[in-house]
């Protein structure tokens, strides 16, 4: 199966992960030029143009290491709405800020990871994000339960030259 004929629906049929389209590229730049989705992925430029998004959208999809996969809401009516992305084998999740705090990430993260471990047969995944996201710490080791396994000194470079420390999680199949 190729990455682009990936779709996964969550166990509760609430959440669709699908490839990347062109579609949802002016999505993708508002959710990654949001101050509060930048706030500890601080290596994020501060604005990503839709041009430049498309451009990313492109390069990684030619890449077979890379699953990107954007994340969907799924209405009762059977519609959906984009509310932020994923991927694998390092793990992340982007979602919409007025969506966190309300299971919409373990969602995704449990269907991806399902999909990873059962179907494309990893033993392991990684999950990054800044020391000082303690609220995604405490998710990934309490509700996840990812393992925390270093804390990687001066590893994002942010904008503005100045670096972040990072702890590193892993998630055995």
């Amino acid at each position: 199966m190729s990455h682009s004929d990936v779709e996964l629906v969550s166990p509760f049929g609430r959440i669709r992960l699908a490839p990347p389209t062109p579609q949802e590229d002016e999505a993708v730049s508002i959710l990654r030029s949001d101050p509060i989705s930048r706030r500890y992925p601080r290596f994020m430029p501060e604005q990503i143009s839709v041009a430049d998004v498309a451009a990313r959208r492109e390069l990684r999809a030619k890449d077979p290491r890379i699953l990107d996969l954007y994340a969907y809401i799924v209405n009762e009516d059977g519609s959906s709405r984009f509310v932020g992305l994923s991927g694998s084998c390092e793990a992340g999740i982007l979602v919409s800020p007025e969506l966190h705090g309300k299971g919409t990430a373990t969602e995704i993260l449990y269907t991806l990871l399902k999909y990873v471990f059962e179907e494309r047969k990893f033993h392991r995944t990684t999950f990054e994000t800044g020391v000082d996201n303690v609220n995604m710490a405490g998710w990934l080791q309490n509700v996840v339960g990812a393992r925390l396994e270093a804390e990687r000194k001066e590893c994002w470079k942010e904008e503005g030259g100045k670096y972040t420390d990072v702890h590193s999680y892993a998630i055995l199949e």
